[in-house]
Formats: C-alpha cells, structure tokens, sequence
C-alpha cells in the first residue's frame, strides 16, 4: 500500500504544478491595469476643415502683392491682381492644402522677434458658415523647414514650410485659366500747335487775316 505520506506529496505537487500554469498563461491584469494607455493629443490645424467649404481666399505679402479669389456656385475666380476665371484644379488644391495645415507646436515669443509684427504674409480664408479667419507668417524657423505663424486667436505657432510655400507661391503665379490680356492704354491725342502770325500778315481784332498795307514811295 501507498503511504499516506506519499498521497500528500503528490497532491502538493499537482496543487504546485497547476498553479504554476495558471501564472504561465492566465492574463496578467494587474500589470495591465497599473499600466495606462498612451494619450494621443488631438491634432491642431490653422484653419479646421469643420467650419465649411472655404469659398474666399486673400493672399498678401509685405511688399504689397494680393491675390483674391472667390468661389462662385462650382467655379472659382481671381479678384486680384486681374480679374478672370481661375483654374478649378489649382484652386481647389489650394483649398485642401489650407484645411491641411496641422500646427507643429505653440511657443510663448514676442512676435517681433520672429518676423510677425509685421508679418511677411497674411492669409484670410472665408468659410461657407460665415466664418472668417486670418493668419500671419512671419519668419523661417532656425531648422529652415518650418515657419513662425500667428492664429486668430492670437497664439504664436510653428507650421511646416513646404505647405505654406505651396500656397504663397499663388502670388508668384496666379492660377489663370487663360493668361488675362491687359486691357490697352488709349493713347493721348496730340494737341496742334498753331502757327505763329507772319511778318506781313496783321490778325484784326475779328481774328480775320488781312494784308498789310503796302508803303506808299
């Protein structure tokens, strides 16, 4: 016969054994629970797509170059620097690209000293909900692939440089969709000089011709 001894030392080991499989694979909770999930902060955009179709854009620079174009009904149109119909593709890559424009990261800086007082361009986007909404560029950032940017609501910003450049560079090049012939400038109509009076030829006062009289010998 068994020893009961024996009994007890191979219930202590299968007792050992099973829950040493359940540690193996039962699911860790307590480490799952002191461990906390990764927050993904919400991404922030100059000019949120959520406030409508944009359906006017300005551009300005320092300098003084503008270009305006305005959405009318499933066209687009130039304003500024010569009104004519705009190219639709052109516009509207321009259109997407500025709900596009995510912010890098927010800094606390005068804006003098980045190139924001004044501002090197200036860009007004005008939404379907009536919503209008402007923001500054100022200088290169010290990396050269970003720019210093100001909101609306004041708060100095970083953007991505190659994003922007595609925009301004609608003041370089307008987006026609055919090259605008500047209207011509009507020439001046030359004003005649009159003849001066000659020597034997008197004016009377009626401003009649007479000739002079001839001398008597």
């Amino acid at each position: 016969m068994i020893k009961r001894t024996t009994w007890i030392m191979l219930a202590l080991f299968l007792a050992l054994a099973g829950f040493a499989l359940y540690q193996r694979y039962a699911p860790n909770s307590t480490t799952a629970q002191a461990t906390p999930s990764a927050t993904v902060a919400p991404v922030e955009f100059l000019f949120p797509a959520d406030q409508g179709v944009v359906v006017a854009l300005t551009l300005e620079s320092r300098e003084g170059h503008r270009l305006r174009a305005v959405r009318q009904e499933e066209a687009w149109r130039l304003l500024e620097p010569i009104e004519a119909a705009a190219q639709a593709g052109s516009m509207e890559a321009a259109t997407s690209q500025l709900t596009s424009l995510s912010v890098v990261t927010r800094l606390d800086l005068n804006p003098a000293d980045v190139g924001l007082d004044p501002p090197a361009y200036t860009i007004t986007v005008e939404f379907s909900n009536g919503q209008t909404l402007t923001a500054w560029i100022g200088d290169v950032t010290p990396t050269g692939n970003g720019y210093y940017a100001r909101k609306n609501d004041g708060s100095i910003v970083v953007i991505r440089k190659h994003s922007v450049d595609s925009l301004l560079s609608l003041l370089e090049s307008p987006p026609y969709a055919e090259t605008p012939t500047p209207s011509p400038t009507p020439s001046p109509t030359p004003t005649p000089t009159p003849n001066p009076p000659s020597d034997d030829v008197e004016t009377s006062p009626a401003g009649i011709e007479t000739p002079s009289a001839t001398p008597t010998p």
